[in-house]
């Protein structure tokens, strides 16, 4: 976007819903909810903004506080549900970032009586984030508009969400208490204290929006899923905001599964020939990955994990989101000890990188055996949709001394 200055409305200072005071302090520090939403709206080089506040009772959006709007416009905010054709209530549905550079050519607004609206007080453009606290819980839609539509090519959504995720660590000690989870949702993951020595992966770079949570410094995930829809469902809004966000992505899966992949991909509206050719988007096989010496090896993994994210960064890429199906490789391993083995080893090596893996499960080709070690070689774990902290992880050093103890395959402990 060019270089500019915020309208001036947004720079004559806060508003606020009719009948709503001012908000106190939120959380820690001097952070407050009126300032959260100038910062954003300088950050974004916008013209408007407002804060939604999530209403868990009614499951819609109440705005608490708003910025370079008429009082009139304010209607338009007031309260936002699911079905309601916005930027923000979009979030609100998917819990992740919703960009749209300009409403009058957007599948959100076409054709609906929401774009005259926005149209008639001077909106062109807009951006909601999800404000989303340390325990995985909606807080509320930070949003900021924009009189001029743009290229996406052209705006940065990156300053303005890390406003609403530093916004959101200010609230996570003041609400704990107070915000009402929406059904299903889960606590973003931190292992027990008990589970917290050893080489666990750890990121201290921006928590990344997941499966109606946030991705923070554990970026090892392990998500089960019962059926490809389910798969989509959940990975293709995570996949789409890092691409947008100019990060790299790598994908493995089989060769018989990639044609249904792109297809979905595209109509997710990413261009893949041109993030292929690019090199933002890579496609590999088993073949090329777990089993590229001809079977399953595990340092032989463990070192193109490395090379795959090592090359993300020579790229250019702040951020390789790595998408494997590591149950493809299941009929070539010796034994699921090999594969327990290199998948808590995959945490000592995560905690170099801040690149999240995200490892895939059709969950109708696990037996139970292999249920159970995947769940404890994971510090976070994707179930029906929603990332949950795994209470099941294991010590690393724990658990590598179990795999070396086992002497055989699996068999009934009492004969």
């Amino acid at each position: 976007m060019q270089n500019r200055q915020p309208g001036t409305e947004a720079r004559s200072g806060k508003t606020f819903q009719n009948g709503i005071n001012p908000p106190a302090r939120a959380g820690r520090g001097d952070e407050t909810i009126h300032e959260t939403l100038m910062n954003a709206i300088r950050a974004a080089e916008a013209d408007f903004g407002t804060v939604q506040r999530y209403d868990s009772a009614e499951d819609c959006l109440r705005i608490v506080a708003s910025c370079g709007f008429p009082d009139q416009a304010l209607d338009l905010f007031r309260i936002v549900r699911r079905d309601t054709n916005s930027t923000c209530a979009a979030t609100l549905k998917k819990r992740m970032r919703t960009v749209v550079g300009n409403i009058a050519a957007s599948y959100l607004f076409v054709g609906t009586s929401e774009l005259a609206a926005l149209q008639e007080v001077g909106v062109a453009a807009a951006h909601s984030a999800p404000i989303i606290v340390d325990n995985g819980r909606l807080w509320g839609v930070l949003t900021v508009h924009f009189r001029q539509p743009w290229e996406d090519a052209e705006y940065d959504p990156t300053p303005m969400e890390r406003i609403a995720v530093h916004f959101a660590e200010c609230l996570k000690d003041g609400t704990r208490e107070q915000t009402t989870p929406h059904r299903g949702a889960g606590r973003i993951a931190h292992p027990p204290a008990s589970t917290k020595a050893g080489p666990i992966a750890r990121s201290s770079a921006a928590p990344i929006p997941f499966a109606g949570s946030m991705l923070r410094e554990h970026r090892h995930v392990c998500a089960f899923f019962c059926s490809a829809d389910d798969e989509y469902n959940t990975l293709l809004p995570f996949i789409c905001d890092g691409l947008n966000c100019g990060q790299r992505a790598f994908h493995v899966l089989p060769e018989r599964h990639v044609d249904d992949h792109v297809t979905r991909l595209r109509s997710a509206g990413i261009d893949v020939d041109a993030a292929q050719r690019s090199g933002q988007l890579e496609i590999a096989l088993p073949q090329d990955t777990y089993s590229r010496t001809g079977r399953f090896n595990k340092e032989d993994m463990l070192n193109l994990i490395q090379q795959v994210l090592q090359n993300g960064t020579s790229l250019g890429y702040p951020l390789t989101r790595m998408i494997a199906h590591p149950e493809t490789a299941l009929d070539d391993w010796k034994s699921r000890n090999d594969w327990a083995e290199y998948e808590m080893r995959l945490n000592s090596v995560l905690s170099n990188f801040d690149d999240p893996v995200i490892c895939t499960f059709d969950v109708n080709l696990l037996n139970t055996a292999l249920a159970i070690d995947i769940l404890r070689t994971h510090p976070v774990i994707v179930m029906g949709g929603v990332l949950v902290e795994n209470s099941f992880f294991t010590q690393p050093e724990d658990f590598l001394r179990e795999v070396t103890e086992r002497t055989s395959a699996s068999r009934p402990y009492r004969g």
